[in-house]
């Protein structure tokens, strides 16, 4: 089951610290497993709770439901997209590894 949509804007509100914030963007580009993922996220956000380390080919395939994405400073790829009966996930190409973000639900 999706969280609320309300729990939900914590996706773009994640982007909005990345893009304002070197230090976090610098963490992530050196990240390349799923542990020092996690780290970051938790440090922005702890209602982030879902995460995984993805092929560069999912995080490039063209989403079926594509709500929101663009380009960071430091050449950080995003898109947030919606799974089709799922969650809203944010998706991040990074300079060492591309991550999956998801808030988990009960």
């Amino acid at each position: 089951m999706p969280a609320s949509a309300e729990a939900e804007q914590a996706l773009p509100r994640f982007v909005d610290s990345l893009k304002s914030d070197q230090k976090i963007r610098d963490r992530l580009n050196l990240t390349t497993d799923i542990e020092t993922l996690r780290q970051v996220v938790q440090s922005v956000d702890a209602s982030l709770t879902g995460s995984a380390v993805i092929p560069l080919e999912q995080a490039t395939r063209a989403p079926k439901i594509l709500v929101d994405s663009g380009v960071m400073d430091q050449e950080i790829s995003w898109r947030l997209l919606r799974c089709t009966g799922g969650p809203l996930v944010l998706q991040l190409i990074c300079c060492k590894a591309n991550f999956a973000i998801w808030i988990e639900s009960c």
